[in-house]
């Protein structure tokens, strides 16, 4: 196991030089690469994927994007089961995955995005690992009958185990090698490379006069026919040139009418089929109509894209990483444990705002720490010096009709029936009400002469009704008091 098997080696086949599968290609050769892959020789279809994702920057980019999504992915390590020694395998597990050489090597297992398979080879020291190393598929052959066989090319030697993290794509059912993006966006990639090619050709003679050279057929010969050529070939470089006696130069001005961004637009195009093979999607690669909600949507899209390619190499670490690891320091008999990539927990700042606003008054509770995880703060010491922001009044949207919302709204906060209460003591018309009827029933109380009398006043005080102008006054600051509650002041 700790034999280094597929390093390069000089005069083998293992070398970093490579041919460029993708240097003059055309319809033909890219058929002729593409079947032979299918036939069991793909090392041509694994140079051009190499040539592609090098040549052109809008597919590498695109690719890279889909490559990296798996960053923002929190690695979770579970115990396969209650036992101490699966949670020791998770602990294990969970130490090595955490490493930087699992973590510089989730990349470079994710080549198989684009290629439909990735081989890295584990480097062991002792029963831990100490690097994970990637290799060129060209360094390997695939199995004519089966497809998915591997060995070393050259010599075919079968390859050892628990030495190899080899994953595989599944874009596509099928072969390994058919389910990779680069054949996906091979036939895009080359008619694209043509727009671009015969798009520099235009713009180099865009705009350039014609230069016309004039001469007598009779008496020029064909030396004095190549200085003339020459001439004015300087002309359009040099701006200056010299010709025979009896020739003429002529340069005719360049008159250009109509569209000429036909190279542009068929470049571009290309571009979103690209990006649609390789993100599922266009609106955060190419600036095209629809805005921010369909940057959302397809945002959304993208994370499908995301999980899937997560639960693909999770699979992959879980057998070729994590299984080795546990057979050989705990035995073969522990439990797995489980490898997962979750997205981290976050909160949307504006989402908690409105449910803070319409659910908190309602009495939902919410815990502090979800607040200071929202927004991305930390929550204070004690010994640090905080903010102090002053309580916002006011209350809630008001029930009721529209009209009767709308007229709520004008209102200030506060408490208006303390404020009707305030004005009622305040203009002294309730004062004066039950003054008078006071100052009459002590009037009649001292009139009495007994006290057994003066309780029969009281009582008989029960079924006489108010006077009018304070039977009056109640009666419209109720009717006040119902009208506020109606529209929730």
């Amino acid at each position: 196991m700790k034999e280094v098997q597929s390093a390069p080696e000089v005069g083998s086949v293992r070398q970093f030089g490579r041919a460029f599968a993708a240097q003059g290609i055309y319809p033909d050769r890219l058929a002729q690469i593409l079947l032979a892959a299918e036939m069991g020789d793909p090392r041509a279809y694994f140079e051009l994927a190499e040539d592609m994702e090098e040549k052109d920057l809008h597919y590498a980019a695109v690719l890279g994007v889909r490559k990296r999504a798996i960053r923002s992915l929190d690695l979770i390590v579970e115990a396969g089961d209650d036992t101490d020694a699966a949670n020791d395998a998770a602990d294990l597990v969970r130490e090595e995955l955490s490493g930087p050489a699992v973590r510089e090597a989730l990349l470079d297992m994710l080549d198989a995005v684009g290629k439909g398979m990735s081989i890295c080879e584990i480097v062991w020291k002792g029963a831990r690992v100490e690097a994970i190393e990637w290799r060129p598929l060209a360094w390997f052959d695939i199995d004519v009958e089966t497809g998915t066989a591997l060995s070393l090319a050259g010599d075919g030697a079968p390859l050892l185990p628990d030495k190899y993290v080899i994953h595989v794509a599944k874009t596509k059912s099928g072969l390994p090698v058919r389910g990779g993006l680069a054949r996906l966006c091979a036939w895009a990639w080359m008619f694209k490379n043509w727009e671009v090619k015969d798009w520099a050709v235009f713009l180099e003679a865009y705009g350039h006069p014609l230069r016309l050279g004039k001469y007598d057929p009779n008496t020029t010969s064909p030396e004095d026919r190549r200085t003339l050529l020459r001439a004015l070939k300087m002309m359009g470089t040099d701006m200056a040139a010299i010709i025979p006696h009896g020739m003429e130069a002529e340069v005719i001005a360049a008159s250009v009418s109509g569209t000429v961004d036909a190279y542009e637009r068929a470049a571009r195009w290309w571009d979103e089929q690209i990006s649609k093979g390789v993100l599922g999607q266009v609106a955060t690669t190419d600036a095209i109509a629809g805005g921010h909600a369909v940057g959302k949507i397809h945002e959304q899209v993208r994370d499908d894209i995301r999980d899937a390619d997560a639960e693909q190499l999770a699979t992959t670490v879980m057998r070729d990483l994590a299984r080795p690891l546990v057979h050989h320091n705990l035995g073969p008999g522990v439990a797995l444990p489980r490898v997962r990539f979750a997205p981290p927990e976050r909160v949307d700042p504006d989402h908690l705002l409105r449910l803070m606003e319409v659910a908190g008054p309602a009495g939902l509770q919410i815990a502090t720490a979800d607040i200071y995880r929202a927004f991305s703060i930390r929550r204070p010491d004690d010994e640090d010096e905080v903010l102090r922001f002053p309580a916002k009044t006011g209350t809630v949207d008001p029930p009721g009709a529209p009209g009767e919302r709308q007229l709520a709204s004008r209102q200030t906060g506060g408490d208006p029936v303390g404020e009707l209460t305030e004005q009622l003591r305040a203009s002294g018309a309730l004062s004066v009400a039950v003054d008078a009827d006071l100052s009459a029933l002590l009037a009649r109380i001292r009139d009495a002469g007994s006290f057994t009398e003066a309780l029969a006043i009281l009582a008989a005080l029960e079924g006489e009704s108010l006077t009018p102008e304070l039977r009056a006054l109640l009666a419209r600051s109720i009717f006040n008091a119902r009208l506020g509650g109606s529209m929730g002041l």
